[in-house]
């Protein structure tokens, strides 16, 4: 999940709740800008570095 601005507490919240109750890690970047995810398109491909770095390919 990508945001452009600071992920709020709800969404955080999900987050951290479908890892310990379903297991399942989702990968979730905030503070990205308006601009990146303006440039970013349904369908286009990212990379995601260890650093948090977003790179799209």
């Amino acid at each position: 999940m990508l945001y452009s601005n600071h992920v709020d507490s709800i969404t955080a919240a999900g987050i951290i709740l479908a890892d310990v109750w379903n297991n399942k890690k989702i990968i979730a970047i905030d503070q990205l800008g308006d601009e990146f995810l303006d440039y970013v398109q349904d369908g286009q491909n990212i990379e995601v570095k260890e650093d948090g770095s977003v790179i799209v390919l």
